[in-house]
């Protein structure tokens, strides 16, 4: 699940619309709405006592046009990250589990 939010994170990137003055970006769309919510709802699951996910919940408090690409970034490189972590820990479980195979 996690790397389809990552795929439908970069996806929604095409979907950013530039300020009146071409200095920074934003989105206004349900489908990146979705994907926030999705995004926090993982979160919330699988790394619910982690740091990140109490700033990912603190930050959507605050929400606007002004501030959603940024946190866009901020959420994408979570999720980015909180996969490279779970690859780790499964490749590693994975090797444990061959040194103890008869």
């Amino acid at each position: 699940m996690i790397a389809n939010l990552i795929e439908e994170g970069k996806n929604l990137e095409s979907e950013a619309k530039e300020s009146g003055f071409g200095v920074s970006k934003f989105f206004d769309s349900v489908s990146f709405e979705k994907w926030v919510a999705k995004s926090i709802l993982y979160l919330e699951t699988y790394q619910s006592k982690s740091i990140i996910t109490e700033k990912a919940k603190s930050q959507y408090k605050t929400l606007n046009n002004n501030t959603n690409y940024s946190y866009y970034k901020f959420l994408l490189g979570s999720l980015e990250a909180s996969k490279e972590v779970e690859d780790y820990k499964k490749e590693l479980e994975e090797k444990q589990a061959d040194e103890f195979t008869f």
